[in-house]
Parts: structure tokens; sequence; C-alpha cells
């Protein structure tokens, strides 16, 4: 290279050099929110990337602009130095000073929290808060609410767009809380919280579905609901894919499926025998009174019942009962049925 183009290039360096520093720090110097010294608490979830990081900044209010954000991240080389947990930040910090206080040690412990297959929303949103993790159950709907309107979101989650508008707002989401052992930080926001568990059961369930070769032309909401009955149903892998057939004849055939598993979510305290009286009892859970399917989900199921339904076991079947013990009891005829009633549930 000649020597006036090295020189050129040394002088190219020097101007860039100059540029990106004055510009980084215009950056840093602006894009925050100006408001009085008021303290947020903040989190970065494990797994957070920069993008989530600073689109959680935004939102709470803490920056304007989170691609400048994300760009004087990379500009600072710290896009991989975040650590998850709690913060309290004072608003109307720096990038850098925001950065500084980003990437050192958090205030809270992650705390574990296991989610048992079936249990319903509401039963969801009170092991939440026994374990600290959710202030409150109204913050838990409130939230399940604002991501259910949210339509980005539901782009995002677009394995929700078949969801029953006209249910209780309790029940909506029911069925894709996926259950599982969680690590949350003490006092995150009950949206993390859920959209932790959406992303869970994209992982676990849609995949796990696209890798199924045998699957039955089910709606996945329909396969969700029907999978909340059959988990109630039955504790093995195989009765619940017998079961599954059972029911999946019913609706076939214009039969009511007849699962006390609904009536029990219908009286919120489950009873081991029902009565005639419970079977009556008006709504449109009531699977005895309504032939087909309830208006969604009664529980957040399990995988295993979910490729239950997807992938039954054919039978002919048409009854079944469980013993005090737990076991399934099958009948091929009403008749067997009713004599299988008197052995087992004297």
């Amino acid at each position: 290279m000649s020597k006036k183009g090295i020189i050129f290039g040394y002088l190219s360096f020097v101007v860039l050099a100059i540029f990106l520093f004055f510009l980084f720090q215009q950056i840093n110097s602006q894009d925050v929110i100006k408001t009085q010294d008021n303290v947020e608490s903040f989190i970065i979830d494990k797994g957070d990337g920069l993008k989530d990081i600073s689109q959680k900044l935004k939102e709470n209010g803490l920056i304007e602009n989170n691609k400048l954000f994300e760009f004087y991240a990379v500009l600072s080389n710290v896009r991989k130095s975040f650590l998850p947990g709690k913060y309290n930040i004072q608003s109307g910090l720096s990038f850098t000073d925001l950065i500084k206080e980003l990437t050192n040690n958090p205030l809270a412990n992650e705390s574990t929290v296991t989610i048992i297959e079936g249990l319903s929303n509401e039963q969801v949103a009170e092991v939440l808060v026994n374990k600290n993790i959710i202030n409150n159950t109204q913050e838990f709907f409130l939230a399940i609410k604002n991501i259910f309107n949210n339509e980005e979101l539901l782009n995002k989650y677009n394995f929700l767009k078949d969801i029953n508008n006209s249910l209780d707002k309790k029940e909506i989401l029911q069925g894709y809380l996926f259950p599982d052992t969680y690590r949350f930080y003490e006092n995150t926001t009950a949206e993390a919280v859920i959209k932790r568990m959406l992303d869970n059961f994209n992982t676990k369930v849609i995949k796990e579905i696209a890798k199924t070769d045998q699957i039955n032309q089910v709606p996945l909401y329909e396969a969700l609901t029907l999978a909340s009955i059959v988990e109630k149903e039955a504790s093995t892998e195989q009765e619940r894919r017998l079961i599954a057939d059972v029911f999946l004849s019913r609706i076939d055939q214009g039969w009511a499926l007849e699962s006390c598993a609904t009536i029990n979510y219908i009286l919120k305290k489950p009873k081991a025998r029902l009565t005639f009286d419970d079977t009556r009892t008006p709504s449109p859970y009531n699977t005895y009174l309504n032939p087909g399917l309830p208006p969604g989900p009664i529980n957040n199921p399990s995988l295993s019942s979910i490729l239950a339904v997807i992938n039954p076991i054919e039978n002919d079947y048409c009854c079944f009962l469980s013993t005090p013990e737990g076991k399934g009891i099958f009948s091929k005829t009403i008749e067997e049925h009713n004599r299988n009633k008197s052995i087992y549930l004297k």
C-alpha cells in the first residue's frame, strides 16, 4: 500500500473513531425517560436475551427507545453480560449506569415451583401466590386478560387463536399453562410467569405434536379440552389412550361424554362418588346434560394426556370406571358396565 493510502486509512479510522465516540456519548445521554427519582422493580428472567431485556426496559418506562439501547449494548460489548434476577432501578439513569446496574449482582434469588398436571387456572394462581412468585390471584387473571387482548402476543403464540372467546375470565388460557417445574424470581410479574408457561407449551407440546407420526384429526383446542378430561379420568398412559378413544367414539356417535371429572369441575370440591342430583347441575361444562365437548379445558393437562387424545388406542369399549385403587375397568356393553359397578363400586 502507498504512503498516501496508509495516511488516508489512518485518517479515516480516526474520523470514524471520533464519530463513534460522539455518537456513543449522544446515545448514552439521550433516550432515557427523565422522571422524578422513582425506583422501579425490574426483573431479568433466565434465558432473556438483549432484545427481551430492552423490550422490558421500555415496557417498564426506564428507556424510550429499545433499539438504541440494544445498539449501545452491542457497542459496549455487554450483550451477553446481563445477569438474571431482580433489580431496583432508579429512573432516569444513563445507558451506561443502567447497564452497570443490570450486569452486577441481582437482589433476589430464584424460587422453584412445581405446577402439577391437572390444575385449573385458579389453582395455578394459588400455587404461585403461596410460593411468593406473584402477589395475588387478581394480578394473575389481569395478566391473562392483557395477554389475550394483545394482538402481537396472540400472533406470537398462534396456537391460542382457536380459544373460545366466551369463556369466563378465569378460564381463558386454561389448558395452555403447561404443568412443569419452573424457576422464577420472587415478585416477578404475572405476565412474565404466564409467558414462560406459554413458551414451555410451545416447546413441549406443539413441537412434540409435530413429531407424532399418527395424528388423529382433532383441532388443538378440542384436543386440549378432551385431554383435560382424560387427565382426571386415568393415571397411566395406556388407560388414557383407551379412554380417549372411548370419548372420541361417543362424540362421533352423538353420545354425552358423561364424565365425572366435568361435574367435579363444576362443583369445585371433588367427590369420590357423585349423586344423581350432582349430575343434573346446570352448567355448559356438564357432560351428562350436554353432548359433545364442554366449552373449553377444565384444567391444564399433561403432555401424556394430550398425546393420548392425538394418538388414542382404538378399542370396542363403550364404558369404563375407576376402582377405589385407581385401576381402570373397561366394558363393551352397558350391561357389563353395570355388573362391574356392582363389583368394584360397592
